[in-house]
């Protein structure tokens, strides 16, 4: 009988998909713990468990690349370009540019430069932001206040503006789990079904128990998105329930024969 896990976290999730479908190493690598720990000497934080972890482990893989990127730590905690950065650097230079340019500024923006930077949490809160969609239509980001949390809610700029935020995902291993399947997805094509008779055909056939599939994973967030991997086939199977606008389905990640 085929060894099946249910439930699997973000981390198992690319440990088991970057050798079958990434295009680096061949396996899921992460950063140095001294390179992490430079980068929140130099940031003055610490990152959360959950997403420390996620980088420790895995945070090189070829995964994190493949449709939404990942924004990865600096060892000098240098901001923007594909980096770790937060909301308020951002701001800042886009009100340096604006001013430089001589253009009219917005009364948000009028409102923070009128107060010294470590001042402006007093009107906007800063976000850690440590994802992006592939066209930068959205940062994914972790309230500063939060960072002290294990594995703490993650927010987006919802208006395409870092003064506008709204909720994403209840934890960061929601919302890794979530982003890494949607990544997958562009290069494992997996084989997609709604229809109810259907579902249950391919699970009984394949042994995978559609009660313990359902089972809610144990972090926040992880409530509608339900996952199985036989390890010994190399088949993910991925069930999500039914929403609003959406029949429940279930997605088969499965390597190519060739593979």
């Amino acid at each position: 009988m085929s060894e099946k896990h249910y439930q699997i976290s973000p981390i198992e999730l690319v440990q088991w998909a970057e050798p079958l479908f990434g295009f680096g190493v061949g396996r899921a690598t992460g950063f140095s713990e001294k390179t992490i720990a430079s980068y929140e000497a130099a940031a003055g934080i610490r990152l959360p468990a959950a997403l420390r972890e996620y980088y420790r482990t895995c945070g090189k893989a070829s995964l994190n690349e493949m449709l939404h990127p990942i924004l990865i730590p600096d060892k000098d905690g240098k901001p923007f370009g594909g980096r770790l950065s937060f909301s308020h650097d951002y701001i800042e230079d886009a009100m340096l540019d604006i001013r430089r340019h001589n253009e009219t500024s917005g009364e948000e923006q009028e409102r923070l430069w009128a107060l010294p930077k470590e001042r402006w949490e007093e009107q906007l809160d800063n976000y850690l932001l440590f994802w992006r969609e592939d066209q930068g239509c959205w940062y994914a980001g972790i309230r500063k206040r939060d960072l002290d949390q294990p594995n703490p809610v993650v927010y987006f700029n919802d208006q395409d503006t870092m003064y506008h935020w709204g909720s994403f995902a209840d934890s960061v291993q929601s919302f890794l789990l979530a982003t890494v399947l949607e990544n997958l997805e562009e290069d494992a094509d997996p084989d997609v079904m709604e229809d109810p008779v259907e579902i249950q055909k391919v699970l009984s056939e394949a042994g995978v128990d559609f009660q313990r599939l359902q089972k809610p994973y144990p972090f926040p967030g992880g409530r509608f998105c339900h996952t199985c991997l036989d390890t010994e086939t190399n088949t993910l199977y991925v069930y999500g329930e039914e929403a609003e606008g959406r029949p429940a389905y279930l997605k088969v990640f499965k390597p190519d024969e060739e593979d």
